[in-house]
């Protein structure tokens, strides 16, 4: 019952109608684009694959097995990325799911700062599709050395753009507190030596 991957299953198969928003490391919006996405387990595997919409080009991901360096909570939220990290280029992917609707970021750290961030809404399909104002401008707020922005009411992404230096707690995560009062989070951390940790419900200590 608590095995991650039927976790994954159950809360993320189907078809997930999407839309991607490209922001720069102000929290400006750069371009968005249609997806379709279909998450499905076939004679034990799990299959995904991403259609852009108006060019038709896919990508698509076959895996028997989790990653060993994909986080799974207890409600299906994820989060994935390299399990060790140095002051160098760093990429990680988080996803909270609430029922019919996901919201996912994609954070792509620089060497010298945060690259660009990519954030994700999705519904199932048959489901209203919801769209962010566009051009869409996060809300911008401090914790500490880390920014938090807000892409839509509820929504929290927390970033990390400072010019880190070896030995620097870091993280990224995001959280959605819908119009019920519930709270669906993932936070992805590393300590001090650059490697993952495991799995919290609070964010990590403020930087002095």
């Amino acid at each position: 019952m608590n095995d991650p991957r039927n976790i994954l299953l159950l809360h993320n198969s189907g078809h997930w109608q999407g839309c991607f928003i490209r922001l720069d490391h102000t929290a400006k919006e750069q371009e968005r684009f249609s997806t379709s996405l279909e998450v499905e387990e076939t004679e034990g595997i799990i299959q995904t694959c991403l259609t852009y919409t108006e060019s038709g080009r896919q990508q698509s991901m076959n895996f028997e097995s989790l990653p060993p360096t994909m986080q799974v909570t207890q409600t299906g939220d994820w989060s994935t990325g390299p399990d060790y990290i140095t002051p160098w280029s760093w990429v990680a992917e988080l996803c909270v799911v609430n029922q019919q609707q996901r919201r996912r970021m994609i954070v792509r750290h620089g060497v010298s700062r945060l690259d660009r961030v990519i954030y994700v809404v999705e519904t199932k399909k048959g489901t209203d599709q919801v769209s962010p104002s566009q051009p869409l401008h996060c809300q911008s707020s401090t914790f500490g050395s880390y920014s938090i922005w807000q892409p839509e009411p509820g929504v929290e992404l927390f970033i990390d753009p400072r010019d880190r230096q070896q030995g620097d707690i870091t993280g990224c995560g995001i959280r959605w507190c819908d119009h019920h009062g519930i709270t669906h989070q993932i936070l992805r951390q590393y300590n001090a030596a650059g490697a993952l940790t495991p799995l919290a419900n609070e964010w990590i200590d403020q930087p002095d």
